[in-house]
């Protein structure tokens, strides 16, 4: 199914957009602190938290509806579909984002594969960067943007 429209006005889209990057960032920072600490469950949730929030950056500039679970799915499989040659990374990505996901509420993962699990959200968190225009990653690839201190 193909994702579902959602139209807003430019300037609204591009708030969204940069409210839901400043959140990515601030979960894919938190979640090595929070691996570090010994919480195996808020680490993953920040994982989750960093697909879904880029995820809706790049539904908000393509006006699709991106406020559920099921939404967020379907924008991921229409990206695989459009990046075919990307597909099998953006599909790893989002299964262990949602195994991650799953870890918090049923608490079965070990550091040693929650951290296996981010490192395998890693590729589909810099395709969903590249598919940002230049006015909001400001030509930094993922990893620079990760470490630079401001938004």
């Amino acid at each position: 199914m193909p994702p579902r429209i959602r139209r807003e006005p430019p300037a609204r889209r591009d708030a969204r957009i940069r409210k839901h990057l400043a959140q990515a960032k601030d979960y894919w920072l938190k979640a090595p602190v929070e691996l570090a600490q010994g919480d195996v469950c808020q680490a993953g949730e920040k994982g989750w938290g960093t697909v879904a929030q880029l995820t809706k950056a790049v539904a908000t500039l393509r006006g699709w509806e991106h406020y559920d679970h099921e939404a967020i799915r379907e924008a991921i499989a229409a990206l695989a579909g459009e990046l075919p040659e990307q597909a099998e990374p953006i599909y790893r990505g989002m299964r262990a984002a949602e195994a991650l996901h799953g870890n918090f509420y049923e608490v079965y993962m070990t550091p040693d594969l929650a951290r296996f699990d981010l490192s395998e959200v890693r590729p589909l968190l810099e395709i969903l960067w590249g598919l940002l225009p230049e006015e909001h990653t400001g030509r930094a690839s993922f990893g620079e943007w990760i470490e630079t201190s401001e938004d």
